[in-house]
């Protein structure tokens, strides 16, 4: 053998086949005449990572047809057929975890194989099995063993994808931390491991990261939402496909389906669960499990963890937490749990989350204005909340998933929540002027209001607290009787006027505003009579503790007098 030959791969090491004759030397074996190439395994180099980048579509049931996901189906298929220009084609499909996403990247990439167009399909979900994929890919592609060896793999992968001419698709799925694409260059710049792809060639990216900054001018976002609102009937639907007919009536589904948010993780998971119920014989069930839609939407408020088993839903939401705190939003965890203790009701967060509402929200309480708004447009951008777009003349309001709320509450900061809602309704800050925008902040905070009153543990309350939060209901109350809710107001100022005089007293200032606010409602309701014994009473107390000139004084009495000439005028 040649020195050339002995130097080539020293490193390997020197093996004297006895049996054959044969000696092997580093990657090359002479045996007779012929001369055969092997490469030997290097004991230092790393163990390739095993990968397929074949699509899944075995997961794919077509007895189970999407739901409510027709409109964007037919977007998606026709910005793949339409030409993508000299920019490329990059689709990124956005949306909370549970939403969808998957399904639909699978659904797409069927409907291509079928039409003949190649597809691979890439894991984002770690850095080394996403690189191995995409050498796969480059491989499969055209790229040599060689040129695979040198450091320009993500440049080669794309000019050899460039080169084909004939379809193809790329699916990279489950890519919520989109850093792991930037490889040696950067997403947003077009010199990651994932470009828009240009010729016959798409890409289509699984994300919930929906932030225009990460994927760059070029992707083309697609936001995907929960099946709510006019689409609850499909999302019923989904839950009946998983479901045996048993389970109960197609409104028994609805109403499962709206407390489950229209997630479609939510109601694969519920319809499987009740399947299997169903299926086990009733000697092997364990007590009181829930057979029916009924009986599941029964158990799941009451918290039963063995209607998630796996915590599919909980981790759901952990993994995206998680991955704010990595990128540096560190009071991500602390914030959701925060807005989960508000009531499930769109949140006024530009009143409620101001730097002077969370003094005493614990680690809250160090962030100023842009830290919070960071914190609020980071939990948006993995589908946590939803900041509705603001509509004039009313407040800004985040909305957030009930399944994502159910996950986060956490208990200790009821408190909290109540503290933060009762101090924005304040009268004093609120009523003044009563312009548009303010009446629209306050009747946006009367949910808050009742939520924090239902849940309030007012006997663990001492009397100013009780009393702040029983001057919020008493504020809330005449917001329901300003926009007509007369039967709503009178029920709400009703029980403060209980607690009021259990905890206070009957003849407590803060328990006559409330008496005020109810005589009102009941002459409304042309309960006047009522109305009357209630204005007199008050006005009795006002006139003794303050004095008849007093402008509390003033406005009993004018309340009185109309009171007493609509009486009159019978």
């Amino acid at each position: 053998m040649s020195g050339e030959q002995e130097q080539a791969d020293g490193a390997v090491g020197r093996v004297d086949n006895r049996l054959t004759g044969s000696t092997v030397q580093g990657s090359v074996v002479q045996a007779g005449r012929a001369d055969i190439t092997l490469r030997m395994p290097d004991p230092a180099a790393p163990t390739p990572v095993a990968v397929t980048v074949t699509p899944p579509l075995g997961l794919r049931d077509p007895g189970r047809p999407l739901r409510g996901r027709e409109e964007t189906l037919e977007r998606l298929e026709a910005e793949l057929a339409a030409d993508p220009g000299p920019e490329g084609r990059l689709l990124a499909l956005c949306g909370m975890g549970g939403c969808g996403k998957t399904a639909i990247a699978l659904e797409i990439a069927a409907r291509r194989s079928a039409a003949g167009c190649r597809v691979w399909w890439v894991e984002a979900r770690n850095g080394p099995a996403l690189e191995a994929a995409l050498r796969a890919v480059a491989r499969q592609a055209g790229a040599t063993p060689e040129e695979l060896e040198r450091g320009d793999t993500a440049d080669l992968l794309w000019s050899r994808l460039a080169r084909l001419d004939t379809p193809w698709l790329l699916v990279v799925d489950n890519a919520d931390d989109p850093a792991l694409l930037d490889g040696p260059g950067a997403l947003s710049a077009g010199t990651g491991w994932i470009r828009p792809a240009t010729g016959p060639g798409a890409v289509l990216v699984t994300t919930r990261d929906s932030t225009r900054a990460t994927w760059g001018q070029v992707a083309r976002l697609h936001l995907l939402r929960p099946l709510t609102g006019g689409r609850l009937d499909a999302a019923a639907r989904i839950l009946r496909d998983h479901a045996p007919a048993s389970a109960g009536t197609a409104a028994e589904a609805h109403a499962l389906a709206a407390r489950l948010g229209g997630l479609p993780l939510a109601l694969r998971l519920a319809g499987t669960y009740l399947d299997q119920a169903n299926r086990t014989p009733p000697p092997f069930r364990a007590p009181a499990t829930p057979t029916t839609c009924t009986g599941y939407l029964r158990a799941w408020e009451d918290g039963l963890d063995r209607l998630d088993p796996g915590h599919v839903l909980a981790r759901t939401w952990a993994m995206s937490v998680a991955l704010l705190e990595q990128r540096g939003h560190g009071h991500a965890r602390g914030l959701l749990e925060l807005l989960a203790a508000f009531a499930d009701a769109d949140l006024p967060y530009t009143h409620l989350l101001t730097p002077d509402r969370l003094t005493d929200a614990g680690p809250l309480a160090a962030l100023d204005g842009p830290a919070i708004w960071q914190h609020l447009t980071a939990l948006a951008a993995l589908g946590l909340v939803e900041l509705l777009e603001p509509v004039p003349g009313t407040p800004a309001v985040l909305r957030m998933h009930p399944l994502v709320r159910d996950a986060s509450r956490s208990p200790g900061l009821v408190a909290v929540a109540t503290g933060i809602v009762t101090a924005t309704a304040r009268a004093d800050e609120l009523e003044d002027g009563m312009d548009s925008e303010v009446a629209a902040a306050l009747r946006s905070l009367v949910p808050h209001i009742l939520d924090a009153f239902e849940r309030a543990d007012l006997a663990g309350l001492d009397e100013p607290a009780l009393l702040e939060l029983t001057l919020a209901v008493n504020v809330a109350g005449r917001q329901l009787l300003a926009d007509g809710l007369h039967a709503q107001a009178r029920a709400v100022l009703e029980a403060v006027r209980a607690v009021e005089c259990d905890y206070v007293g009957p003849t407590h200032p803060y328990t006559f505003i409330t008496r005020h606010s109810l005589a009102l409602v009941l002459r409304d309701q042309g309960e006047l009579a009522q109305a009357r014994e209630e204005l007199e009473a008050v006005l009795a107390v006002k006139t003794e503790r303050l004095g008849p000139d007093h402008p509390d004084t003033q406005i009993t009495r004018r309340s009185l007098d109309g009171v007493l000439r609509r009486l009159e005028g019978r």
